[in-house]
């Protein structure tokens, strides 16, 4: 079994990674602030918005150490490097790409990796993904995690793509480690719009896990 590097303590806590793709990443900086400061602090930047690597090295350097701010959408090893260098900590990925894993691992940063079919999950756990991203979580719904959870209970597993402000509890109550939200969290706010409304929904979101897991501790009792 290889040896496995965490996720991060704000993933584990909070529940929520917030996930950053827009058609520029110029207002990347103040929309992770607003996130910051309602209580979000595991941000994911995709490499799809232009400017992400410049985008994760500025808000690294003025964000507090206490949030974790990553990088999306990483497919190869070279991206691994170019991230890392710019202060990532952490790399998420659409699909489960060994050498991805491979090079998180030997920077000493968590990899998320995308999986849907029962194989990949073991595949990625097996390689040392920190925890496997379920995806596209639109495809299935929060049973699929229930019934994944049936013969890998030790694995830690984050739906993104098909989770939304209202079915968060859903996710969490099906046994999800937390959830990935990109555009029903983000709205129009990395393009010009309200960011007092995404503090709204960033409060939202994080109340939605609260509860979920409480409801869930309470069962179990």
């Amino acid at each position: 079994m290889t040896d496995r590097i965490p996720p991060s303590a704000q993933l584990r806590e909070t529940g929520v990674m917030a996930i950053l793709r827009a058609r520029s990443a110029d207002r990347f900086g103040e929309v992770s602030r607003t996130l910051v400061d309602a209580g979000i602090t595991c941000l994911e930047i995709t490499l799809t918005s232009p400017g992400a690597v410049g985008a994760i090295r500025t808000i690294r350097q003025v964000l507090p150490d206490t949030v974790d701010v990553g990088a999306g959408t990483v497919i190869d090893a070279d991206q691994v490097h170019a991230v890392v260098e710019a202060g990532a900590g952490f790399v998420v990925s659409p699909s489960f790409e060994p050498e991805v894993v491979a090079a998180a691992r030997e920077a000493g940063i968590p990899a998320y990796p995308g999986v849907f079919t029962p194989t990949e999950v073991l595949a990625a756990w097996r390689a040392g993904a920190a925890v496997v991203k379920l995806f596209p979580g639109s495809a299935v719904g929060p049973s699929y995690i229930t019934a994944l959870r049936g013969p890998f209970p030790d694995i830690a597993i984050m739906p993104t793509g098909g989770v939304s402000l209202a079915n968060i509890g859903d996710w969490i109550r099906a046994g999800a480690a937390g959830v990935g939200l990109g555009g029903p969290l983000l709205g129009d706010a990395a393009d010009g719009g309200d960011l007092g409304a995404l503090a709204e929904r960033a409060a939202t979101a994080l109340a939605a896990v609260r509860e979920a897991r409480a409801g869930a501790a309470g069962g179990a009792a």
